[in-house]
């Protein structure tokens, strides 16, 4: 359906108009075809109009979404994969000294357990009326770029939020939600030690000295190094914006000008740079005693990042898929397959709440 053309292009500096050929897509040609697009001309400008905007919105960044940043991306599996099977190993096992001719050895096998997450169709549109694409030919000026910025800007919205919550009943895991039972649910989550005066408050900020704040983060990280007999150690802790503040606002003692993120950092064999504690706006009133989105309380996430232990699942990117002709309108709807945040090994990340 594709084909050359040859049109007239006015030059954007100069004004001078000049023959080229182009190749029209198999969408828009199929637009001008059935007169939805007047002519070839008008179709190659919409065409390179597209092409610019939808270029345009994978350009634009967005900080505050930090999910992608956190876990590392796995785009296996393409656009038809409805279901992706993993699985989580442990090995069992013990040698002994036997006797030479022995015949009941022990046996060493590795046991694990499976776990299967559905791959869902993440989708919006934007689209543009026919004035509008006749009024920026005319005159020359880009059609509004805006549309597809916001449409690409509520997917990644929504990644972040599955990412961070999941969604049990499309059965999406995240790292506070999920499906019941899923590997979210079995990351260890423990409550911080109550200060030693005033009201024995956990919250930083109100009964904790400073150096109590620091054995919280310094018992959390050295917690999973010996929990885990050393398989584990944490290179990155994640808390709410609030919670990152106090530590890098608020000195160890009236006599000092050293903050406790900086006192932390230096002196922790684990978390050695202020870029390993990230704020995380979602991680505000999240923490409690059973974790999740109402749990209301505030607390930090200890990991050792990497993607053998969580990973985002993104079987098939978001794309545009052709432009469509409805009603007065060209509409361009967007389609992106995803599968949530695989965790792998639950005891690479901890959970603590009460500060």
């Amino acid at each position: 359906m594709s084909r050359k053309v040859n049109v007239k292009i006015k030059d954007s500096a100069t004004g001078v108009e000049k023959a080229e050929e182009v190749v029209l897509g198999d969408a828009v040609a199929r637009l001008v075809d059935s007169g939805a697009i007047l002519n070839d001309s008008d179709g190659v400008f919409f065409q390179r109009q597209l092409e610019y905007i939808q270029a345009q919105s994978y350009d634009v960044l967005y900080p505050n979404l930090k999910g992608r940043e956190v876990f590392a991306l796995n785009t296996e599996g393409g656009e038809g994969v409805n279901t992706i099977t993993y699985r989580s190993y442990d090995k069992r096992g013990e040698t002994k000294v036997i006797a030479g001719k022995a015949t009941d050895l022990p046996r060493s096998d590795i046991s694990g357990k499976e776990y299967s997450i559905q791959v869902k169709t993440l989708g919006s549109a934007y689209g543009y009326s026919r004035q509008e694409l006749a009024a920026s030919n005319m005159t020359g000026l880009p059609l509004d770029a805006r549309k597809a910025e916001a449409t690409r800007r509520s997917y990644e919205e929504k990644v972040n939020e599955l990412i961070w919550f999941g969604d049990a009943e499309n059965n999406l895991g995240g790292l506070f939600g999920g499906p019941a039972n899923g590997p979210w649910s079995t990351i260890g989550n423990s409550a911080v030690a109550s200060a030693a005066g005033g009201g024995n408050s956990k919250v930083w900020g109100v009964d904790k000295t400073p150096t109590e704040v620091l054995a919280d983060l310094t018992s959390a990280c050295s917690d999973m190094v010996s929990d885990t007999l050393q398989i584990f150690a944490p290179n990155k802790i994640l808390m709410s914006v609030a919670k990152r503040n106090y530590l890098m606002n608020t000195r160890m003692s009236e006599y000092s000008d050293v903050s406790i993120l900086n006192w932390f950092i230096t002196n922790n064999a684990y978390i050695t740079s202020a870029d390993q504690i990230v704020a995380i706006n979602e991680l505000d009133g999240v923490f409690g005693a059973t974790p999740g989105a109402g749990a209301g309380g505030n607390g930090f996430v200890v990991m050792q990042e990497g993607a053998d232990n969580a990973r985002v699942r993104e079987p098939f990117p978001l794309i545009n898929l052709p432009v469509q002709y409805q009603g007065l309108e060209f509409e361009i709807n967007c389609y992106g397959r995803f599968a949530g945040l695989e965790i792998i090994r639950p005891d690479a990340i901890a959970f603590y709440y009460g500060v």
